[in-house]
């Protein structure tokens, strides 16, 4: 099972559009660091992630005191304002695995470091091509998704939303 890293962002996408379970229905073993969890602080987000982190769905990534000097030490090309981004790129590049971000500083960042990336989008993508959800399911998400986050590339969701809408023939069925 392939190991993935998540930034906070991920999480609030997620859960704003309703598809956390579908996340951790994914082929992946998806981990996080503990700097991304203190980050989730409205109750009904904490709790939803909670859920996942207590059925051992989600892994949290703990950090000693040489670990954190390590992090908050690391050479980077942009300037982060806290520990918490750094972390999760550090540890992807680590564990040599992808980093789920939506951050578009990080997400450049990484690239830089030669750091596989993926946002939200590609996280709906999955659940479509895998089969976790149908097609109708992959628009309402991406329509969902447009209005929760307006900092989103919209004319790539346009896109797949035409995209999917054509492969249901025009009938997009129910969610």
């Amino acid at each position: 099972m392939t190991l993935i890293i998540t930034n906070t962002n991920i999480f609030f996408d997620i859960i704003s559009i309703g598809a956390l379970p579908e996340l951790f229905s994914l082929d992946y073993k998806i981990c996080t660091t503990v700097f991304v969890i203190q980050e989730i602080k409205q109750s009904d987000q904490k709790e939803s992630i909670e859920v996942f982190i207590r059925a051992k769905e989600l892994t949290v990534i703990e950090f000693g005191s040489d670990e954190i000097d390590e992090i908050e030490e690391f050479k980077t090309i942009k300037n982060f304002k806290g520990i918490t981004d750094k972390s999760v790129l550090w540890k992807s590049m680590k564990l040599n695995c992808p980093l789920l971000t939506g951050d578009r500083k990080l997400r450049s960042e990484a690239e830089n470091q030669g750091v596989e990336v993926h946002g939200t989008i590609w996280v709906i993508e999955r659940l479509v091509e895998k089969n976790l959800i149908n097609l109708a399911r992959g628009v309402h998400l991406l329509e969902t998704l447009k209005q929760v986050n307006s900092s989103l590339p919209f004319d790539e969701i346009d896109k797949l939303i035409k995209k999917y809408r054509k492969g249901d023939g025009g009938n997009m069925g129910t969610l």
